[in-house]
């Protein structure tokens, strides 16, 4: 790594899990060093304006497009970004095209956008899925605390997909869970959603509280939040989940809630329900056991994510809404099946409301 290979390491920096730890001004400075011709900085803001004074740095602020970065002389050996998902996905996509290095200092300790082998870009007006350049991650620990407790949220969400990824094999649908650590440093935080991104960049399950938190984006801590409201859907499944017998989801209103055409609805057959209905009954005490410890350790989690965050954090879920509509955005996870059993309806039909544990 350029970082490391081409000066003498600095006094802040630390290694840890193949991540460079250090504040974005040594962090640039050090990409400027060891990078000839001209360089890109790339932001959501004016965050990198510092070091725009220097003749051989452009600045840029990004604005949901990656076309305009393409006017960029062909000079440009190194893009520098800084900001969240989609600022990354940019620069690591025209750092791909160039064939040239990119430098990435991520907002968020979950570093979404910093190892993605694709990601969805806007070019032109058009989203396109596109190959990412690797880029050298440098993370300064203390621009990241406000988001820690989001990172270990992330974590929780990690194992609790692991739990979700057991549960789909047990009914047919083949996927592959990560196994998380929670540690409570910075550094092993940062680490560990690190090595869990590499990991799903590999085809490792993600889980659809991916999906769930982005949908409570504006809530404190969404991550959070998405880890109660599943974990209680989860609990409230396998440990009363009834399948209906004679009744089945109106999945032409839920497509219409969820904002989603029908045809995108994947629908079991009569044999499909009927075997997984006995595999419910079947496992249902083992995926019992399995999501306890989440329920269990609730009060231990909000301890620590309240501290991380600074604040209390509810230890019970809220927006059921959000939930409601999750199987219809999420594809082929746990919640599909429940839907598919009849069980998600709570708001429409009170024989088959889902309580927060």
């Amino acid at each position: 790594m350029c970082l490391a290979e081409n000066s003498q390491p600095m006094s802040s920096e630390e290694k840890y899990e193949g991540l460079t730890y250090a504040t974005r001004s040594e962090g640039v400075r050090q990409a400027l060093a060891c990078s000839a011709g001209k360089v890109l900085l790339l932001s959501e803001d004016a965050s990198l304006s510092e070091f725009s004074t220097s003749p051989r740095t452009i600045s840029m602020i990004f604005d949901g497009d990656t076309l305009p970065l393409f006017a960029m002389p062909d000079g440009v050996s190194r893009i520098i970004a800084s900001g969240g998902k989609k600022v990354l996905f940019a620069a690591r996509y025209f750092a791909d095209v160039r064939q040239i290095p990119c430098t990435l200092f991520p907002d968020s300790a979950a570093l979404f956008g910093a190892f993605e082998q694709q990601g969805e870009v806007v070019l032109g007006g058009e989203r396109v899925l596109a190959h990412l350049a690797e880029g050298e991650c440098v993370c300064d620990k203390e621009r990241m605390l406000p988001t820690l407790a989001d990172g270990f949220s992330r974590l929780l969400l990690t194992r609790l997909a692991a739990f979700e990824a057991e549960a789909l094999n047990a009914f047919g649908i083949s996927c592959r869970g990560i196994e998380a650590e929670l540690p409570e440093t910075a550094e092993g935080i940062i680490a560990e959603n690190a090595r869990v991104r590499r990991a799903e960049s590999c085809g490792g399950y993600g889980g659809e509280g991916t999906v769930l938190s982005g949908f409570l984006g504006k809530e404190e801590c969404p991550a959070w939040s998405a880890y109660l409201l599943l974990s209680s859907l989860y609990a409230a499944f396998f440990e009363k989940g009834k399948p209906r017998r004679y009744a089945t989801p109106d999945y032409r209103a839920r497509a219409e809630r969820a904002g989603v055409e029908q045809c995108s609805i994947r629908i079991p057959t009569r044999e499909e329900y009927a075997v997984r209905a006995l595999i419910l009954e079947r496992t249902r005490a083992h995926f019992v056991r399995g999501i306890s410890s989440h329920i269990t350790k609730r009060e231990e989690y909000c301890a620590l994510v309240s501290r991380l965050e600074g604040k209390l954090l509810p230890i019970k879920g809220g927006n059921m809404d959000k939930l409601e509509i999750l199987p219809e955005h999420a594809g082929s996870g746990l919640s599909a099946i429940i839907r598919d059993f009849g069980l998600m309806e709570w708001h429409h039909d009170k024989r088959s409301s889902v309580k927060s544990n």
